[in-house]
């Protein structure tokens, strides 16, 4: 059985090519999405084939995308946006507290990394 920092024999792909269609596909999507692609497409089981996390490849490419982030901002618009033709839904209130609390202690957490 092959360690995890040793490439498999079917992967034809070096470490640098694989750099550049990270960098690539990163343009384009989400880091979840590279990774989901690179399995799919290219038949790369991981980036962690050269002893590297995919977040690595993508500081070395000078992208850095907070995914958890943005999907907790993206849900408060929306309840926003639903509580303003929905006053009295107080599930939609409470789910909107929530994600307001949530999003800040992503806030406080990449602010102290």
């Amino acid at each position: 059985m092959a360690k995890a920092s040793e490439k498999p024999v079917w992967l034809k792909y070096t470490e640098s090519e694989l750099q550049k269609i990270i960098a690539e596909l990163a343009t384009k999507h989400t880091p979840s999405q590279v990774g989901i692609i690179l399995r799919d497409q290219y038949g790369v089981p991981s980036a962690r084939v050269y002893g590297k996390k995919l977040s690595h490849f993508l500081k070395k490419a000078g992208i850095e995308t907070r995914e958890d982030m943005e999907a907790v901002e993206k849900k408060i618009e929306r309840l926003k946006e639903h509580l303003k033709t929905n006053i009295t839904d107080k599930k939609a209130k409470h789910k909107t507290q929530k994600a307001k609390s949530r999003l800040n202690k992503l806030k406080r957490y990449y602010s102290k990394k």
